[in-house]
């Protein structure tokens, strides 16, 4: 993956992104900007493998992303090769393109990193 500072720079630059967490591996956290970042890492690690094989097993495709609204608050989460991200939105910022630019972002950063 390119610079991880790179990275974070355009993705906080994104209009509706709240909150940020980006891990490697099993659960090493790379960047965040959440005071709560270990509790995130907890579940979303975990509902990502889940929703990876899932993703796998009902349309034979690896997972590129899935989102959920709780609390008020959308969720993103994206697998990145060995790298897991999640991103907070509020439901009050309208932006309903965020996932699709997240993922686009996500693309070019593989392709060029």
């Amino acid at each position: 993956m390119a610079k991880v500072t790179d990275f974070i720079s355009v993705l906080s630059g994104l209009r509706g992104v709240d909150g940020y967490l980006l891990a490697q591996g099993r659960g090493q956290i790379l960047s965040h900007n959440l005071t709560d970042s270990a509790s995130y890492m907890i579940w979303a690690h975990a509902l990502i493998q889940r929703c990876a094989s899932l993703s796998s097993a009902l349309n034979n495709e690896s997972l590129r992303g899935a989102s959920f609204q709780q609390n008020g608050r959308f969720i993103h989460l994206f697998p990145i090769r060995q790298y897991q991200l999640v991103v907070l939105q509020s439901a009050e910022n309208a932006n309903v393109e965020l996932s699709q630019q997240i993922e686009a972002l996500i693309q070019e950063t593989v392709e060029r990193g």
